[in-house]
């Protein structure tokens, strides 16, 4: 999923800019703000050189810049995020990336529709949401699980083994399981150990 972000981040900043062109009065700065946790480092990699990327190339923003604004947030700590997300509201930001963290994403996307801010995620969501300012970039669990139906049945497996690590693992391949049935062929459905030790 790291390199999906990487290569999916430049293309939906390319998207929003592009929106904003329309307008043909563009600042010279458009500030965009990044939320991100302490270990989502590879996260904030990727968004910083998708703004280095989209600032390289004078055809996309010929007149104006893109400038990132990189907050670092607590997971668990949603009333600290409002505060970030509102210090970056006062700087005028034209759109917030992050964070990954259901815990802070869900105050955040509240705060980002009052204000009506683009929000952008990359996170998986098992809900179906359809908030007017928030697009996110991973796939619905159910469309997810419905590619590997379609990868399965392409490949005519009669059977096969399910290894997950934890509940949100065996969530996410519903629909396979569904669509597997009472057949009378077998599926292995194991959890990876805690311990970290796979073989």
């Amino acid at each position: 999923m790291r390199s999906s972000a990487v290569l999916i981040l430049p293309l939906l900043l390319l998207q929003l800019i592009l929106n904003c062109r329309k307008a043909h009065s563009l600042p010279d700065i458009i500030k965009i703000g990044g939320l991100f946790h302490p270990a989502d480092d590879h996260q904030e990699l990727a968004f910083r050189q998708a703004v280095d990327r989209i600032n390289a190339d004078r055809s996309i923003l010929p007149r104006s810049k893109l400038v990132a604004q990189i907050e670092r947030i607590s997971p668990f700590d949603s009333f600290h995020a409002g505060k970030r997300v509102c210090g970056l509201l006062n700087i005028g930001v034209a759109a917030i990336f992050g964070p990954q963290s259901s815990h802070t994403a869900s105050h955040v996307q509240s705060i980002c529709d009052n204000m009506e801010i683009p929000h952008l995620e990359n996170r998986w969501d098992y809900r179906l949401r359809r908030e007017s300012c928030l697009v996110n970039l991973y796939p619905h669990p159910n469309t997810l699980s419905k590619a590997y139906v379609d990868i399965v049945r392409h490949w005519g497996w009669k059977t096969f083994t399910i290894i997950y690590e934890n509940n949100d693992g065996i969530v996410r391949l519903q629909e396979l399981l569904k669509a597997h049935g009472m057949t009378p062929f077998p599926i292995t459905v194991r959890q990876l150990s805690d311990s970290g030790d796979y073989r």
